[in-house]
């Protein structure tokens, strides 16, 4: 009786990379229903990554450690396919280590020494796609559900979230103003106004609904939390630094209207097809914007909600985005 296959994926990016991964895993467990499916990623996203939807098994990996577990598993594994969406040197060791029957890469990071690690290089382009659309093009996936309008990416299917942190499933909005770049956060006391604006009679959202800051609580972050702590006037209920990720995946997909800066809260809500609003400034929404139907963009430089979308656009200043644009977006979100 033949084996199911095995397959490895290697995601050691970003948070917000590795969750617009998911739509990829997700890809490879309807085409694979009987396969086990092992993820490497870094230790700070294990967690999370053990609920996409698809992964049988996550081997966790610490940036400040040897990982000897996780390069045995990987070396003494019997793979059918690895699929790296890394692109570095360590990824593609581990590629080559894997000595799986197909060892799929990006082309474009596959240059010198890393290319012999491949038996199959993707030629995607980052530049012309977004991310989730290039993170499917590895497993050979030509588009993403819902730009076929199938809806899949709505219902959330791309998470297992069931009977998680059920003490946090509270309706609410959630305000996350964090972001891992200064030059993405926007100005402080226009979250003030806009929390204001949530919590006043000419909102949509219906009573009792309470606003929730999210966040991390440190680096970037701190300053501007701070400073917005001091400048409401309207009670929030303050999480900040105090959720794991699971814990705000949990929230985001259960709440009634998630509002923030590009950032990976912005990515997990999408993951859900939440209502919500997000803000671009230097970054392009091309590549990293939510795409289902209760999405509202708004991008520095442009008057109103932005609904067409090129690969190559010009970054601009988070401050060109006025408070009404977010006020009129939060409406919008919420009335749909």
């Amino acid at each position: 009786m033949a084996q199911p296959p095995r397959l490895l994926i290697l995601q050691l990016k970003r948070i917000g990379d590795t969750i617009l991964t998911a739509p990829a895993v997700a890809a490879l467990r309807a085409r694979h229903p009987e396969a086990e499916i092992v993820m490497v990623v870094p230790e700070s996203v294990a967690e999370l990554v053990a609920c996409f939807t698809g992964v049988s098994r996550v081997l966790a990996y610490h940036p400040m450690s040897l990982n000897l577990r996780v390069w045995a598993s990987i070396a003494l594994g019997e793979w059918d396919a690895c699929y790296d969406f890394t692109g570095t040197d360590r990824s593609a060791l581990m590629t080559a280590l894997s000595r799986a029957k197909e060892r799929h890469g990006y082309a474009k990071f596959a240059h010198g020494l890393r290319a012999k690690a491949y038996t199959h290089r993707c030629e995607a382009s980052v530049r012309d796609l977004h991310t989730v659309d290039f993170h499917l093009a590895l497993v050979g996936e030509e588009a993403w559900s819902m730009e076929r309008g199938a809806g899949s990416h709505q219902r959330g299917e791309y998470l297992r979230m069931t009977g998680l942190c059920s003490a946090l499933h509270a309706s609410g909005c959630i305000v996350h103003i964090g972001t891992a770049r200064e030059e993405k956060f926007w100005p402080v006391e226009r979250w003030a106004e806009v929390i204001e604006h949530l919590a006043s009679t000419e909102s949509p959202l219906r009573a009792p609904c309470p606003v929730v800051l999210t966040g991390t609580n440190a680096g970037l972050e701190r300053p501007h939390l701070d400073k917005l702590r001091m400048m409401l006037r309207t009670p929030v209920i303050d999480l900040t630094g105090q959720l794991s990720l699971i814990e705000l995946a949990s929230l985001l997909g259960r709440c009634d209207l998630a509002i923030g800066v590009d950032s990976m809260a912005m990515h997990l809500a999408a993951m859900f097809g939440r209502p919500q609003v997000v803000l671009f400034g230097p970054t392009n929404p091309f590549h990293w914007r939510p795409r289902h139907s209760r999405a509202v963009v708004l991008a520095a430089g442009h008057d109103g909600l932005v609904t067409e979308f090129q690969p190559k656009a010009k970054g601009a200043p988070m401050e060109l985005i006025s408070t009404r644009m977010v006020v009129d977006a939060i409406n919008r979100a919420l009335s749909a």
